[in-house]
Parts: structure tokens; C-alpha cells; sequence
């Protein structure tokens, strides 16, 4: 427990100096609104990064066509949404406390309800009529000291839904307990003891059975990552920090059937560097290279280090291994993190930057320690697998894909991949459409990997609306 508790203190700290240090009281001046406001009156492909008004939605759906029979559930969706309020606007696209949305489905009827997180932070802030902590990329002047991870927990990134409970997931802290009724913040989940506000992943995986792996990403003076075993029930079975350093910025992993992998980029926290946000604490490195830390599931103290040429990715689609230990996972990885750094803070100021896109990679690890590209292709995020195939050879990768160049935000379009004849089928939903990520749904009984649909989200922008989308997964 002491272990854990000092790496926790550490991790705090470091939030602390990040975001209450030098350059915090910084005015970010009341530019960024005016020229969001001006680039949106003349394109409106930026309606999806204005950010909401209210705290509550609840939305008319109107039904195009007819819902496949048997699709039943609830598709809950995440992300920030509160970027602009008490005369200040985010810098970066991550930083708006979050709004979960609920589209219910049940047999013809699909009904929407949104409601903003209310988070310690967001209540403490409403309360006082202005914003009171420095975020990801933006200072706040005159900004309150931040104590603990979780005084700046927005829930904003993705959700978890787990032996009955459902989490609001945000990396830098402790998921949070989210009323399945009303979609009210209901507190922070502690794991155990010591782990009080200790940092949860966006992207836990989850078995076949329900056993959870998460981890969490700890910055610090004792830089690293902290492993969680989490089994079916809810309960924690084994929680391990990692020292790392530097420590390379990962928002996700991959679960094999008997490894956790983890690529750990070549951008790096600058342990000298006072940037007075955590963003700008990050500094490109590529002559370190991506590595590669491989850690056996029976054996969260064991390590074996792997080394790729230098990259950037957020999220990964699938990874499994042969019986001899080759591990093979999919990543959309760029040349570099201009995509983070730069593309997503021009976008709340209305600009696009150019950055380096995403495409999906695949790749290979071997036992001798050699690595393998078996496969570069084309521009791609999001990733998505049917679930029971976590950790095992799957043949099917969702991505979101599309205009392959710089022009626009540039994600229209769902793209089937199938790895193992090495073709994809995509839909495309044309100009004025941002697509988001698409989950697959299996129908009961499937047989086939693919037996199922995909579901997900689409921005109208010409419309000003959003859509919920169902596809047949096999066509």
C-alpha cells in the first residue's frame, strides 16, 4: 500500500506543478471564442467542437427506415462537451467537462437523452460562476491549487460497463459511478485501498469472461504506469505500479491471452520543462523510438522491452499470439503527435492545422525480440473488434476512415477490414458528414465473426444534426 500511495503522491504532485505552476496565470485572452464564433458563422463543419449550452438534452428522434429486429440496449456515448462557459474557451479539444449520451433502443422506438457529468470540478465551478483549474492545455488565471488528481477529473473520454455498473472513464483519474436511470455522477470508484484518485485508462479491455485489465498513466517525479487485474465481479485482484522514465504519453493497450503490450511513444514528459500544462510538459523525442513493454498476465512485475522506429497513436483495434509467444496487434499510428499537439488545439480556435494522420499498421513481435511491420494501409482510427474476440485472432478490424489528405477533419466513412484476405469494404456517407466511431453489436445466436451490426453516431453539419446509424456488420 505505501508503494502505491507514494506513487499516487507523486503523480499528484506533478499535476500540481503542471497546472498551477509557471505560466498558469497566463490570460488566454477572449480570442479563441471570437474566432471560433467567426470560423463557425462561415463553415459550419465546425458545429461539432461549439461545445453545449445546457446541462440536460433530451432530443426528438425521428426513425428513417426500420430498426433490425432483436437490436436491443442502450448505446452509451462520451466526450467533452463543455468547452466554452464563464467567459473562457478550452484550448484543446480534450479538456470540456463531459456529457454522456444515452440512445435507447427497444424494439421500434429509439429514444436520446444527454447530461453533462456533474463532477466535483464541474459542481465546485458552477457554484462559483467561473472555471477554477488549469486543464490539459489551458492555463486559467488566478486558478485554485490542484491536490489530487481527481480535483480536475471532467469524465469525459469514454465509458465502461461492467457487472452492472457504469463508469464515465477520463485517464488522468478515478472512473466515475454514472446512474444507469438518470445519468447522474454518483462518485468515484476506488478499486481498493491506496488507490484513492489513482489514474484509470479511457480504454479498459475486457475478456470474454469479464475480467477487466486497465492501467493508468502516472506522471511525476516517479514517472509510470499502475496495472489493473480486475475480475468478473468487480473485484480487484492484483493493482502494480510500473516505474517508467521517460515516460512515453499511451492512451491505450492491448490484452493477449497471456500478455498485457504497451507502446509507449517517443513523446515524452520533460521533467525540467514548466510549460504550466501538461500538454506542453511533452516533448517530441523520436530518436528514442516507440518502445515496446510486454508484461505476462500471471506476473505484473515481469518485463520484456521491444523497440519500433518513432510514432504516435491513440488506440489500438485487436492483438493475440502464437503458441511459441509471437504477439500480432493493429495500431493507427502517425509520423508523429502534431495531430494532439497542434491539429486538435487549432480546432477549438476554428483553424485547421496541418498535422500527420493516422493509418493503420499492423505489427508483429517476435520472442527473439525482433519486430516485424506486417502491414501499413491507409488513414484510420478508431478501431473497433467484436468483443468476445478480445485477446484472440480475430479476422474483422471497424475503423473510421476517409479523405486521406488534410482537407477537413476528414473522417466520413465505416471501413470493414478483413485481415486475412487483406480487402475492405467501406460506407461511405458523403460530404457534410463526420462519422464517429462505430461499435459492433452481435445478433443473438451469431455464429460468424461478423454476424452483427455496427452502431454509431454520424454529425450532420450542413443539418445541424446528429444521427444514430445502424449497418448490417456483413454487407
Amino acid at each position: 500500500m505505501l508503494e502505491r500511495r507514494q506513487f499516487l503522491a507523486a503523480g499528484a504532485a506533478a499535476l500540481v506543478m503542471r497546472l498551477g505552476g509557471a505560466g498558469a496565470a497566463d490570460s488566454i485572452g477572449d480570442s479563441w471564442a471570437e474566432d471560433f464564433a467567426r470560423a463557425l458563422h462561415d463553415n459550419p463543419e465546425w458545429l461539432g467542437w461549439q461545445g453545449v449550452a445546457e446541462d440536460r438534452i433530451e432530443s426528438h428522434v425521428r426513425l428513417e427506415g426500420r430498426l433490425p429486429e432483436g437490436l436491443r440496449g442502450t448505446l452509451y456515448r462520451n466526450g467533452p462537451a463543455v468547452h466554452e462557459r464563464f467567459g473562457l474557451r478550452y484550448r484543446h479539444w480534450f479538456e470540456g467537462d463531459g456529457m454522456l449520451h444515452a440512445y435507447r433502443f427497444s424494439g421500434s422506438r429509439l429514444t436520446h437523452e444527454g447530461r453533462v457529468i456533474e463532477t466535483p470540478k464541474f459542481r465546485k465551478e458552477r457554484a462559483t460562476g467561473r472555471r477554477l483549474y488549469g486543464a490539459f492545455a489551458t492555463p486559467v488565471p488566478d486558478g485554485e491549487p490542484v491536490r489530487r488528481p481527481d480535483d480536475v477529473n471532467v469524465a469525459n473520454t469514454s465509458v465502461l460497463d461492467h457487472h452492472g455498473a457504469l463508469y464515465a472513464l477520463w485517464e488522468g483519474g478515478s472512473a466515475s459511478r454514472i446512474d444507469r436511470a438518470t445519468l447522474a455522477w454518483s462518485g468515484f470508484r476506488i478499486w481498493g485501498e491506496g488507490l484513492e484518485g489513482m489514474p484509470f485508462t479511457a480504454h479498459p479491455k475486457v475478456e470474454a469472461d469479464g475480467t477487466v485489465w486497465a492501467f493508468g498513466y502516472v506522471l511525476g517525479v516517479r514517472p509510470g504506469l499502475v496495472l489493473y487485474h480486475i475480475a468478473r465481479d468487480g473485484t480487484l485482484m492484483a493493482a502494480k505500479p510500473v516505474e517508467i522514465a521517460p515516460l512515453g504519453m499511451v492512451h491505450d493497450f492491448i490484452v493477449t491471452e497471456r500478455h498485457l503490450v504497451f507502446v509507449l511513444s517517443p513523446f515524452v514528459v520533460d521533467p525540467d520543462r514548466h510549460a504550466g500544462n501538461i500538454l506542453d510538459a511533452h516533448v517530441w523525442r523520436p530518436e528514442l523510438g516507440a518502445r515496446v513493454l510486454v508484461v505476462p498476465k500471471d506476473d505484473l512485475a515481469g518485463r520484456r522491452w521491444y523497440q519500433l522506429a518513432a510514432g504516435f497513436g491513440f488506440h489500438h483495434g485487436n492483438g493475440w499470439e502464437e503458441s511459441d509467444g509471437t504477439i500480432h496487434f493493429d495500431h493507427c499510428l502517425a509520423e508523429d503527435p502534431s495531430l494532439l499537439r497542434d491539429r486538435f488545439r487549432g480546432f477549438m480556435r476554428g483553424r485547421m492545422v496541418p498535422a500527420k494522420q493516422p493509418v493503420f499498421t499492423r505489427f508483429l513481435l517476435r520472442p527473439d525480440g525482433s519486430t516485424v511491420i506486417e502491414e501499413v494501409s491507409d488513414f484510420a482510427e478508431f478501431p473497433r473488434i467484436a468483443s468476445r474476440w478480445t485477446g484472440r485472432r480475430n479476422r474483422y478490424v471497424y475503423t473510421v476512415g476517409g479523405d486521406p489528405g488534410n482537407r477537413g477533419y476528414g473522417f466520413r466513412q465505416i471501413v470493414k477490414r478483413d485481415l486475412e484476405r487483406g480487402t475492405d469494404e467501406r460506407h461511405d456517407y458523403g460530404e457534410g458528414i463526420i462519422a464517429e466511431e462505430h461499435l459492433f453489436v452481435p445478433r443473438r445466436g451469431a455464429t460468424t465473426e461478423d454476424d452483427g451490426w455496427l452502431v454509431g453516431t454520424i454529425l450532420d453539419f450542413h443539418r445541424g444534426a446528429t444521427a444514430v446509424v445502424v449497418l448490417d456488420a456483413r454487407k
